[in-house]
């Protein structure tokens, strides 16, 4: 689980890169809310920064010689990858090929790779299952954490239909469905206590929808079992 840095007696704040597409980028980026939940609980700040583009692969991530030397630049604790939403489930061999890239390359430069895995497409849930499969290969193969965001939407449609996660659609996050998955990396990769009436959230969630958010991101979490064999709570 990544924390707060020490180096030469000092203590540098944590920090994050994002490294995705318009999931990672819609509603305003996940990288601003996942930023609001952290300085809403800890007393340090969590300096965020990203490189999205739309559609973009981790085939086409690991061709951005801008995004290469931000990595290499060593400036970043962690860094978050998503791969193209169907990229895992239509051409696995890809996402590895690349995605592994990415992430020796992330581990060299003195980062931590985490890999945010995606959700399924709203009338297609049985994708999950493909995008369960890829990300925690990546995962395994590089002792990475692993942000459980696919599994956090499967079990708010189940069990709160009345919240909808998905955009009009049916693939992109709503704004419950970013913060739900902000909840989770937040959760998973800081380990930040989402339980409370102090975290934020957006005003165009209720409370009650928020509590349910925070509630299904910690239960995911607990019930997705990490590459290591392990449960992450």
């Amino acid at each position: 689980m990544t924390a707060v840095f020490l180096f030469l007696g000092l203590v540098l704040n944590p920090s994050v890169l994002f490294v995705g597409n318009s999931y990672t980028a819609a509603n305003g980026g996940i990288w601003g809310q996942v930023k609001q939940i952290y300085e809403s609980v800890e007393s340090d700040t969590l300096t965020v920064y990203y490189q999205t583009m739309g559609g973009a692969s981790f085939e086409i991530h690991w061709a951005n010689q801008s995004l290469i030397n931000e990595i290499q630049s060593g400036k970043w604790g962690t860094v978050v990858f998503q791969e193209q939403s169907c990229m895992p489930v239509i051409d696995p061999a890809q996402t590895y090929l690349f995605g592994d890239s990415l992430a020796w390359l992330t581990a060299a430069s003195g980062g931590e790779p985490v890999f945010f895995m995606t959700w399924a497409r709203k009338k297609d849930p049985v994708m999950l299952e493909g995008l369960e499969l890829g990300y925690s290969r990546m995962g395994a193969v590089h002792n990475s954490t692993v942000a459980p965001c696919g599994i956090a939407f499967d079990l708010v449609r189940r069990a709160y239909p009345e919240i909808d996660p998905y955009a009009g659609d049916g693939a992109h996050p709503s704004l419950h469905g970013t913060y739900l998955a902000a909840c989770v990396i937040a959760t998973v990769v800081y380990g930040v206590d989402i339980i409370g009436g102090s975290v934020w959230q957006p005003s165009g969630i209720t409370v009650e929808d928020g509590e349910i958010l925070r509630s299904v991101a910690v239960q995911s979490c607990a019930d997705y079992q990490q590459p290591g064999g392990e449960s992450e709570q």
